[in-house]
């Protein structure tokens, strides 16, 4: 959402990773205080470090990070950021890499043997599929037809000049509106801020220690935004409900519907006059008929053959064909 504040991040502090001694299986050592076991002095493996179980997890107050710690490359003991020589063999440590860390060297699930024949036969149904739809709705033949008829349609709305009553928003409501009458109504919502949801992520940083950061996003609620709605009334020209007057039949000299008021007519209470007229032209081809246009609808003549296409499946005319 536009505007929304970004995730807000705050340290809870320093705590030690834990590692395993792989020499006499003494568990459960503290990876920043004892790079050695105390039971075999045998060295910390870094890429075994883990996060200690809720609730056992030991503190390490003013701890200052500085760094991921680097293996020794003779010796593979782990050693701070900060160190130019191994501490344990006393080796330089240029070049050295840094140890890996926890879930930074995630294992790819096994590959699933390919099933051929499931991707074949799935192919193979989405392709009868699309050739089940093309040969029923699709396929189309060429068929002549004779046109049998010209057939045409006006019809001509009445329009009264009146005083309506109308509603809505105030801020789109006619400059010419009268006897208004607003009241407030919910038009929109809005988001506000409602607090925060947070939540803990431990993160090794590959020192021997992890972090324990809580992020929190913030919450947000809807709100109502009331506006005035208003009723009122104008005057305009609107299309009677059941005034529209029609004329129809066959033959290419389509007429206009008899006792039209005057389409000029002034804008007085109660006065009428003839709105847009409209038209529909239609070729009759024995049992089929299209809606065209007027100049498709004069290109032929009654009793032409015409060469169309129809659907294949049900024998319907396909209209753009003519």
């Amino acid at each position: 959402m536009a505007g929304m504040a970004e995730e807000r991040t705050e340290s809870q502090g320093f705590f030690e990773m834990l590692w395993d001694c792989d020499h006499c299986d003494t568990k459960g050592l503290l990876a920043k205080s004892q790079r050695h076991c105390p039971e075999c002095g045998a060295k910390q493996n870094p890429d075994t470090r883990y996060f200690p179980k809720e609730g056992e997890e030991r503190r390490i107050d003013g701890h200052k990070y500085e760094g991921a710690d680097r293996s020794c490359g003779s010796c593979n003991a782990p050693q701070s950021a900060r160190a130019n020589n191994c501490t344990n063999c006393g080796a330089p440590l240029d070049g050295a890499r840094e140890v890996k860390g926890v879930g930074s060297a995630p294992i790819a699930p096994p590959k699933k043997p390919r099933r051929w024949w499931l991707v074949v036969l799935i192919v193979a149904l989405i392709g009868l599929a699309i050739f089940g739809i093309w040969y029923r709705f699709i396929r189309k033949r060429s068929e002549t037809m004779t046109v049998t008829a010209h057939r045409w349609e006006r019809v001509v709305p009445i329009e009264e000049y009146n005083d309506y009553s109308e509603q809505g928003w105030r801020d789109t409501m006619p400059s010419d509106a009268h006897l208004v009458s607003c009241h407030p109504k919910q038009r929109t919502t809005r988001s506000v801020p409602d607090g925060e949801e947070c939540h803990n992520e431990k993160q090794d940083k590959k020192d021997g220690t992890f972090e324990v950061v809580k992020k929190c996003k913030p919450t947000y609620r809807s709100e109502p935004v009331d506006d005035d709605w208003c009723s009122y009334r104008v005057q305009r020209w609107k299309d009677l409900a059941q005034g529209a007057l029609r004329a129809s039949g066959t033959g290419l000299q389509p007429a206009t519907p008899t006792g039209l008021p005057p389409a000029n007519a002034p804008p007085v209470i109660g006065s009428r006059r003839a709105g847009h007229q409209r038209e529909t032209l239609t070729l009759q081809l024995g049992d089929h008929s299209c809606d065209v246009s007027d100049a498709t609808w004069r290109k032929y003549k009654d009793g032409d053959k015409v060469q169309v296409d129809v659907r294949a499946s049900s024998g319907a005319i396909v209209c753009d064909s003519l």
